[in-house]
């Protein structure tokens, strides 16, 4: 694995455990509000409208430093930026972990989606410029400690009964050794901050829609799947095959460690979004449907962080600009298209879900395939 990384100097090395620490810790914190959501409006006494506004905050507050980071990065460096958002989101997950009420619980979603925001930009970036021209490799493993994250904290949570104060604390902990991490990093080139080098706005124009498809697309399979299972294989089995879809994300962005170190960025999103399409396509046939899913979580895998790769070797001197437009853009692509896809099911029944699908994953090869042409294959 470190062959496949290149890691030749311990300053890559540190930046790799940083990168592990900040990845595990926002794939934590994002995945226990749902969980914890029931056990709250039990010991709060408040209903589940009410505490949904957690999650609503949090993203909130990723959005805006998501929209933010790249030109702060840009201007300021990777160092405060990095270390003020783990600051931040350990005192978000400290303010819920210790909420007595609802107010508190409310501005400690908003400061952990803050700080998310912050440390996820800022170490995707980071990465991808310290590693690149080859920074696809790093990144998928990056993401995929996201995943193992995401698995861990609903799963300490379930450990401990529902009580949110311990894997919170743990988040807490762990935020803070980001924090002491960051000092020791060596920062990366600077992007360009005035006219030189300006964006060609084409190419900006497809990488945002590139990561507001995936976006949409990774979603869109994770809220709407068991809705298509279900009335096939039963409330409880569509439920496993669910978490079996990110599963298959995590474990596919572990296989896409070596492969993308030999397979040129704009080739493997390309194909990966292929093998997408063609996946969800092949979920309209009921008996292959719960693993057609699953397959579409492995071709899902390297797509987000070997589209950032990609991103960052067409706009060398601009990619926290770009970077930062797209991911912020992305966050939106589910909130807008969730409430077509709710209206169609309601409509035509739950068959119509693997046919929205595979037209969003359509046009997301569609796009990757139009980028490869315009821009090269990274």
């Amino acid at each position: 694995m470190l062959v496949t990384l290149g890691l030749r100097d311990p300053a890559a090395r540190r930046l790799l455990l940083a990168g592990f620490t900040a990845f595990f810790v926002i794939g934590a914190l994002q995945a226990l509000y749902g969980p914890a959501l029931p056990f709250l409006a039990v010991r709060l006494d408040v209903g589940l409208d009410v505490l949904g506004q957690t999650v609503a905050l949090h993203f909130a507050g990723s959005f805006v430093t998501i929209a933010l980071a790249g030109p702060l990065l840009a201007r300021t460096g990777y160092r405060w930026p990095l270390a003020a958002g783990a600051a931040v989101l350990a005192a978000g997950a400290a303010t819920v972990a210790f909420a007595s009420g609802v107010p508190t619980l409310l501005v400690g979603a908003l400061l952990g989606g803050l700080g998310f925001g912050l440390v996820d930009v800022a170490m995707n970036l980071w990465v991808a410029r310290a590693f690149a021209p080859n920074a696809a490799p790093a990144l998928n493993l990056l993401n995929a400690t996201f995943g193992l994250g995401s698995v861990a904290g609903p799963a300490v949570l379930a450990a401990v009964g529902g009580d949110l104060r311990t894997p919170m604390l743990a988040v807490a902990v762990i935020g803070g050794v980001l924090l002491v991490l960051v000092p020791g990093l060596r920062e990366p080139e600077r992007g360009a901050t005035g006219p030189r080098g300006a964006v060609p706005w084409v190419a900006a124009a497809g990488f945002l829609a590139l990561y507001v498809l995936y976006v949409t697309s990774e979603a869109g399979v994770g809220a709407w799947e068991a809705t298509h299972l279900a009335p096939l294989v039963g409330e409880r089995t569509a439920a496993l095959h669910v978490s079996l879809y990110w599963g298959a994300l995590t474990v596919g962005r572990l296989l896409a460690t070596p492969l993308s170190a030999r397979v040129r960025p704009g080739t493997l999103v390309t194909g990966a979004s292929a093998l997408a399409a063609v996946a969800l396509a092949a979920a309209h046939v009921a008996p292959l449907a719960p693993y057609a899913y699953a397959v579409a979580g492995l071709a899902f895998a390297p797509i987000f962080p070997t589209g950032l790769a990609w991103l960052q070797t067409t706009f060398e001197e601009r990619s926290e600009a770009v970077a930062s437009a797209a991911l912020a853009a992305a966050t939106l692509g589910p909130a807008v298209t969730s409430g077509a896809i709710g209206w169609s099911v309601e409509r035509f029944g739950p068959g119509v879900v693997p046919t929205l699908l595979a037209s969003v994953a359509a046009l997301l090869l569609a796009t990757a395939a139009t980028l490869r042409l315009r821009v090269g294959r990274g």
